[in-house]
Parts: structure tokens; C-alpha cells; sequence
């Protein structure tokens, strides 16, 4: 099969704009997750990370009242990884949006300023088409927390059908009422900035994020190999994962059969939930990983949804460029049953490899395996 690499990114979080802005502010410390009032959201103060757009941001876009604003910040984020690389979309460039609930909030709008049917994600695509003149449908991939990785992984092997040249991957998810209140429901939004795989953890912070990378079958210089990917859904509940972390103990497996590599780190999704972190510490004991230096950015950019695989996946390959392990904050006290190798402090070691890991509702899993390429 041919290879697959990602050339390039595009950013939007509550840090700002860029991908390198996002790392330098993580490297230091910082975190986007702060106590929020907002009563459109929650009837309770809580711990999010918010973006706080701009009109600047927009400037020169022809963006009216027509869009959303979850479509004017995916317009902003592809327009500008496609100015900055100079991409040519042509009739053989793959586009793929993953997002798990899109434009859900417009159901929400007392000025009925949207109809209904622009929550669909079907709605959201053909705007988005619309506006870019693209000739080919956007690809949709809504697969709970897993969509990020999982359209990653979606475009990697159209790319190896030979149907398509290069790829565009766009995760894009903002946090509504519908949201905010669907895990309030579970009691699994935690009151201050979360901790992914600490003793003392006690649930979730939500964030916003428009993350996007390019895919191509040919590197450039600090190109990333796409080694190997896994995915399985372990049927456990619509909710809970396997008590044996058996699907993401399966999707690491598979992914390492296709990428034989030594692992330098792992980006686990560590969402601070009692469940998640306890299944990921048992796939990772399965695995024999349990000593392999781990991190969550969640404490940094709190549960981005559809966005997350790519937002994680994008600030895991400057990790692999810059050799730097990023401390997972929030980490304190081991909090699961197998002690999981949280890195403590943000360090310079020489890095060529990480493995992605993500679960979701539903039961859905997947793990991918990158590895830096000299060109």
C-alpha cells in the first residue's frame, strides 16, 4: 500500500490562530479551560475552553449573516491552510469534515434565525461546498470522539485506492446548550480544570476547536508517515466503555501490526472520566505500553468532540518536530488500577514515533501510529 503522510495544518483554538501559537502556549503551561457565565449555555458556571472569535479573523471572507458561526470558522481554518500551502483543490482532492454534532445549536436560536434543517451536517457541507466551488461532495465522518482520527484515517486509505491525490481533514465542533446539558446529564462535567488519570479526578471540561491537516502520498521536509491505524467498536453500552478496554486493546494491536515500530510516546485520550481512564490504563497494560511516556492535552483544550483526534493528533506532531514531551496537566496521583507513565514536566527528549489513541459513545475505538520522516 502506498504511504501516506500529513503535510501541513491549520488551527483554531482558544489560544488563537496557528498551530504553533496553540504549542508554545501549551509547552508553557497555559490552558485554554476557564470558568465561564453563560446562561445561553448552562444555568451553572462552568469549566470550558472557549474560542473568542474576532471580526479581523474574517476580514477579506465575504462571510454574511447567511453562515453560522461554526461555518465561518471552518471556512477561516480551510482557507487558511490553503493559502499558506498553496493547495490546488482539484476533481481529485479528497475533503472530509468530522464533527459530532455540527450546527446543533441553530435548534436552539429563540430569533429563529436558521431553519431547522441547517442543523443537519448535510446543510453545513453544501455551504461550505458552496462557498469553495468545489465540484466534489464533502465527505462526512460523525463517529462520536473517535470522528477526528477516525476521518484521518477514512481519507488515508481512499488516498491508497489511487482515487484521490491529496486530502483535506477538517474537525470542527462547537459547545451548544444541547451539549453542555447532554453531559451534565451523565454528572460527568467537572467543576474545575480536569485530570485526565489522577486519583482525584472527576469528570470532563468541554472545548472548542477547528482543527484541519493536509494528506498527501508524497513528503516534504518534517513530513509525518501515517504507520498504522486500528478501529473497533467493543459493544458495550451506548455509553461506558469495555471494562477490559478490549476494542482499543484490539485497535492498539492492529494498528502496531501494520507499523512494527518502538512507540516514543502516547497521546491518550484521557477525558478525566472514572471509565475512560480506567479502560485506557487496562489497554495500555494489555499492550505491555504502561511504561511508555503518556500525556492528555484535555486539561489544556478541554474534550473538543469531533474536533479532538485532530487537534491532538496535530499538537502530537510537534511534539515528534520539536522533541518535546508535553506534561499532561492535572496529573498528580496514579488513578487507575494500572499506573499509567504520565509525563510530569514539559521535557526535551528525541522523539520519531506516537500512538494516538481515542474512544468514544457508542463503544467506538481507534489508535493510529505516526513516525517523523527525514526527506
Amino acid at each position: 500500500m502506498k504511504d501516506v503522510f500529513i503535510s501541513a495544518d491549520s488551527l483554531i483554538t482558544p489560544f488563537g490562530m496557528g498551530s504553533e501559537v496553540a504549542f508554545e502556549q501549551i509547552k508553557s503551561g497555559a490552558s485554554a479551560v476557564q470558568k465561564h457565565s453563560n446562561f445561553k449555555l448552562s444555568k451553572n458556571e462552568f469549566y470550558a475552553s472557549l474560542i473568542q472569535e474576532s471580526d479581523e479573523w474574517f476580514y477579506g471572507l465575504n462571510l454574511d449573516e447567511s453562515f453560522t458561526r461554526l461555518e465561518k470558522l471552518i471556512i477561516l481554518c480551510l482557507n487558511q491552510l490553503i493559502s499558506n500551502e498553496k493547495i490546488q483543490i482539484t476533481d481529485r482532492t479528497l475533503i472530509v469534515l468530522s464533527s459530532t454534532k455540527g450546527n446543533v445549536s441553530v435548534l436552539e436560536n429563540p430569533n429563529f434565525s436558521f431553519p431547522n434543517e441547517r442543523a443537519l451536517l448535510t446543510s453545513l457541507t453544501r455551504k461550505i461546498e458552496d462557498y469553495l466551488e468545489l465540484n466534489n461532495s464533502i465527505q462526512i465522518v460523525s463517529n462520536a470522539c473517535i470522528s477526528g482520527s477516525l476521518a484521518i484515517e477514512f481519507a488515508r486509505r481512499l488516498l491508497q485506492t489511487e482515487l484521490y491525490d491529496d486530502a483535506i481533514i477538517i474537525g470542527a465542533d462547537e459547545i451548544s446548550k444541547f451539549i453542555l446539558s447532554g453531559f451534565e446529564s451523565f454528572q460527568a462535567v467537572s467543576n474545575e480544570v480536569c485530570k485526565p488519570f489522577d486519583r482525584d479526578r472527576t469528570g470532563i471540561n468541554l472545548g472548542e476547536a477547528i482543527a484541519a491537516v493536509y494528506l498527501t502520498q508524497t513528503p516534504k521536509n518534517n513530513s509525518i508517515k501515517i504507520l498504522g491505524s486500528g478501529t473497533y467498536n467493543d459493544a458495550n453500552h451506548i455509553s461506558g466503555p469495555s471494562r477490559t478496554g478490549e476494542g482499543l486493546y484490539r485497535s492498539i494491536q492492529k494498528a502496531m501490526d501494520n507499523s512494527p515500530v518502538k512507540i516514543d510516546y502516547i497521546s491518550a485520550h484521557g477525558t478525566a472520566t472514572p471509565y475512560n481512564d480506567e479502560m485506557e490504563s487496562i489497554a495500555f497494560h494489555r499492550m505491555g505500553f504502561s511504561e511508555i511516556p503518556a500525556n492528555s492535552l484535555k486539561g489544556y483544550f478541554g474534550h473538543t468532540l469531533g474536533a479532538s483526534g485532530i487537534l491532538e493528533t496535530i499538537l502530537g506532531i510537534k511534539s515528534l518536530q520539536n522533541d518535546v514531551l508535553i506534561k499532561s496537566l492535572g496529573f498528580e496521583n496514579q488513578g487507575t488500577t494500572y499506573p499509567v507513565n504520565m509525563i510530569q514536566k514539559t521535557k526535551k527528549q528525541e522523539l520519531k514515533t506516537f500512538l494516538k489513541t481515542a474512544s468514544g459513545f457508542g463503544g467506538s475505538n481507534i489508535a493510529t501510529v505516526f513516525e517523523r520522516v527525514n526527506v
